[in-house]
């Protein structure tokens, strides 16, 4: 999980849903994913299935491929992100009938003669086309100094758009999706054009690996718009210990907020992060 030390974690109250726009039609996704981690390759299916369901509805998906480093820190496998490509042409707004089939052994790893298992994911899933077309003058940059970091070093967003916009922050891992920004502490998301903007401030970003893994990756979705169209209710700081309570949102509740609002009022950008321990 990624916190804010000493200040972030989960909210576990209710968020405002916002609704999706009726428009779309359903459609069938299905992907395999070979490995040997079986949690992971079970998440990892289901989001090339997630893919796999625009590629079906018409939209054409080049998913951005970035290197992450497996468990023995040595290999490096594809990994695949096309949600916040993809989200300018279509977005899923509703999953049901999400099947995982077990692991089955399938062969022997070349390099390590390790067993080799393949994990199946199967979906439906509802695609919404979103209204408008793009704004080509409407931009927005982020970027960190690198791309891993230790548990112990803190991680600052260097952010530039092209104009005066409201900016939200979304933190996804393992399919867990948090609210970074706005927050109880900083309700002002407000950018200048072409100013920069540094987040956090005041306080430090801290990547965190899980369990017993040796390394994991966040993905960091920001997104501006013209206008203030919140994602989630921004209530007063509240602190579980000495860790502020954020929002947390599913899929569909991001997804749903992104289809109703325009291509023209809205712009995105995102960032992988890997972090070891």
């Amino acid at each position: 999980m990624s916190f804010l030390r000493p200040l972030l974690c989960l909210l576990l109250a209710g968020l405002v849903t916002l609704s999706a726009q009726e428009k779309g039609k359903w459609v069938t996704g299905k992907a395999a994913v070979f490995g040997t981690n079986f949690a992971a390759m079970e998440t990892e299916a289901v989001k090339r299935a997630r893919a796999d369901a625009l590629n079906q509805a018409g939209i054409v998906v080049s998913a951005s491929s970035y290197r992450v480093q497996t468990e023995d820190n040595k290999d490096l496998s594809d990994y695949y992100s096309a949600f916040t490509e993809a989200s300018s042409r279509g977005i899923i707004t509703e999953e049901r009938n999400v099947r995982i089939s077990d692991p089955v052994r399938v062969t022997k790893s070349a390099a390590k003669g390790e067993r080799l298992f393949q994990v199946e994911a199967q979906l439906e899933a509802f695609v919404v086309v979103p209204d408008g077309a793009a704004d080509p003058g409407f931009s927005l940059s982020v970027r960190t100094k690198r791309t891993t970091y230790r548990e112990s070093e803190p991680v600052l967003f260097d952010i530039v758009a092209s104009r005066d916009c409201r900016l939200t922050i979304i933190n996804v891992k393992s399919d867990t999706i948090q609210v970074l920004f706005p927050n109880g502490l900083t309700r002002d998301n407000r950018l200048g054009a072409k100013q920069k903007f540094l987040f956090p401030e005041g306080f430090d970003l801290y990547l965190t690996v899980d369990g017993d893994a040796k390394s994991s990756t966040e993905e960091f979705i920001l997104v501006v718009t013209k206008d203030d169209v919140p994602v989630a209710e921004v209530k007063n700081a509240t602190f579980s210990g000495d860790e502020l309570v954020l929002p947390k949102l599913t899929l569909t509740d991001l997804s749903r907020w992104l289809a109703k609002i325009p291509l023209d009022r809205r712009t995105m950008d995102h960032i992988v992060l890997s972090v070891v321990k």
